[in-house]
Order: C-alpha cells, then structure tokens, then sequence
C-alpha cells in the first residue's frame, strides 16, 4: 500500500499536476500531508519534527520544508522518495515559524520567534548560513518581494512589520501595524502588503514600497492568516475565532463574501483556475473546498490531526 501511494505521488510530480497537489503541515499529527485536491484526499502522511506549523518546497517540488516550532527544528522532506531526509537543529532555533524561499531558489529564510531572529539557509548545503536580528518580539510569518530583495516579517508581539534587506541582511525599517499582526501576504507585483491583526480583529493594507499603512478593514474575530490571488485582486481571511472565511475585494477594500467553515480555520489558499478555495480547519482536522462564486464550502474531508499550514506545489506559500 505504501508503495502504491508513493508510485502515485511520483506520477502526480511527474506529469505536471503539481498545481492539484498542495502540501498540508498538520501541526498536531507531527506530519507533512500531501493533499490531492482533484481526489479530494490525503494520499501521504510522512513523519517531520515535533509541532510543524508551516511548510514551503522548492520549485521543482523535489524539497519541502517544515518548520517545526514545539522541537525547534525543521525537517527536509525529500518528496519522490516521501520521507524525511534531514532534520536541522541548531541553538540558534526557538520557536521556528514563519518561511519562504528566494526567488532564485537558492536559500530559505526562517523566522525564529523566541529569538527574534530571522535565518538564512542554504538549501544546497541544508546548512544554516547567517541571521539577522529583528528586535521585535514575536517575529513570527515572512513574506518575500517578487525579487528577493526584501523580507517583510509580522511581528505579532510588538504590533509592526520588520523589513529586511536581504542582500545586507540588515533591517530596513519597523512598519507601525496593528495588535495581534500575525497573518501576513505580499501581491505577486509587490505593490501591496496585506497583514490580520487578531487581536484588532482587523486587516491591514500597506503600500509595501513606500512602507505605510493605507487602509484598515473591520472584519470578524481572531483574523490568524490571510493570503491573496495571483491577480493580486482579492484575498482569503480565516477566522479562529468565528469559524468563518472572508472573501475581500482589494481593490475597493470591502468584504466581498464570508462562509462557515470548519472548526479553527487557519490555512488558506487560491487554487489554480480562480474558482476555487482551499482552507484548513486546524480544530477538527479537515480541510475545506470552496467555491468562490457564490463563495460557498461545497466540500469538507479529513486532513490529519491539525491541519494549519498550506502550500501549492508549483505555486508558491501561503503565510
């Protein structure tokens, strides 16, 4: 059985359909899953470190990353052979989280909490290679510019967004954001920087060039995570606290349309062909397929334990 699956994940990679297959971190079942979304199921369960809340892969989908906060590692999943192929730990690590790779495809930058750090790994060498200090508490999601050349960190205990100029690896600035910032997204031109503030029960729109605030938008309880489409045009926002998701017009800065979902969602993502949603409903274990016109669940199917953290292979991460 376990052969069969693998087969049919080694198929999955190697005939394109890396777009219908997103990588699910389940942060209670200390699992990376693999989600086939035209199957509507899990069709691997691979052991990572304790707690994963988070996960990224490279490009070609050969590598995926998790970020595993209870264990202060994070494992190197080596995705044809469906297995874990290394485990980082290093005393520089507490409470990893946040994670996304360079546009070049050759490093990963990881948010270390507790420490205020934000690393640098070499994904040739699965080695880390450097830091810079934020000197906010709580840095907890990253995001990257289109090129690489800045990082923008939420920094949930300290209510700002710290930029990073990666080439330098020095801080840029603090950006002023509201309480609780925790979610955070990046428009695939870079114009513009969308971060929920949980505990403002709010989102955020920064004009990310010029580094300021330009709208705040009222929307339901403990808004944890927030994503946008490729077109740059609209958003997701799950809320824990509400069990719902809201569905935001960017462009005009309102709230679209909201569905209930599961219990606790966290994780959401846009998938390919723009008429359709994945989210996470991290508090009972499943993931939910939605419509997004009307916006509407038309679907919910079981997803480990605790599933949180998303990623679409060949299309990027969701913070």
């Amino acid at each position: 059985m376990r052969l069969a699956v693998l087969l049919a994940l080694g198929c999955l990679l190697a005939s394109g359909a890396e777009a219908d297959t997103v990588l699910i971190a389940d942060k209670d079942g200390d699992v990376l899953l693999v989600f086939d979304t035209a199957a509507a199921k899990v069709v691997r369960s691979i052991p990572v470190g304790g707690n994963p809340h988070e996960v990224v892969a490279t490009a070609d989908g050969r590598l995926a990353f998790t970020a595993n906060s209870r264990s202060n590692t994070v494992s190197v999943v080596d995705l044809a052979l469906g297995r874990e192929i290394k485990r980082l730990a290093s005393p520089l690590l507490a409470y990893p989280h946040g994670m996304a790779i360079h546009p070049d495809g050759k490093t990963l930058f990881l948010t270390s909490e507790q420490n205020q750090l934000l690393h640098v790994l070499d994904i040739a060498s699965l080695e880390l290679k450097g830091q810079v200090k934020t000197g906010k508490e709580g840095s907890h999601m990253v995001v990257l510019s289109p090129k690489g050349e800045w990082a923008y960190i939420a920094d949930r205990g300290s209510a700002t967004v710290t930029v990073v100029d990666t080439r330098k690896l020095t801080v840029e600035t603090h950006i002023p954001a509201g309480e609780g910032v925790e979610g955070i997204a990046l428009s695939g031109d870079g114009k513009w920087l969308l971060a929920g503030n949980r505990k403002a029960s709010e989102i955020q729109l920064f004009d990310a060039p010029n580094r300021v605030s330009v709208a705040r938008l009222k929307v339901a309880e403990d808004p944890v995570r927030v994503t946008i489409s490729r077109d740059g045009m609209r958003a997701l926002v799950p809320h824990r606290g509400s069990n719902e998701v809201y569905l935001i017009d960017l462009k005009a800065r309102a709230v679209l349309a909201r569905a209930k979902t599961g219990k606790g969602p966290g994780g959401a993502l846009f998938l390919p062909g723009g008429k359709q949603a994945l989210v996470a409903n991290t508090g009972e274990g499943t993931v939910s397929i939605l419509d997004l016109d009307p916006f509407r669940v038309t679907s919910t199917h079981p997803a480990g334990k605790g599933p949180d953290g998303l990623h679409l292979l060949g299309g990027g991460v969701t913070p």
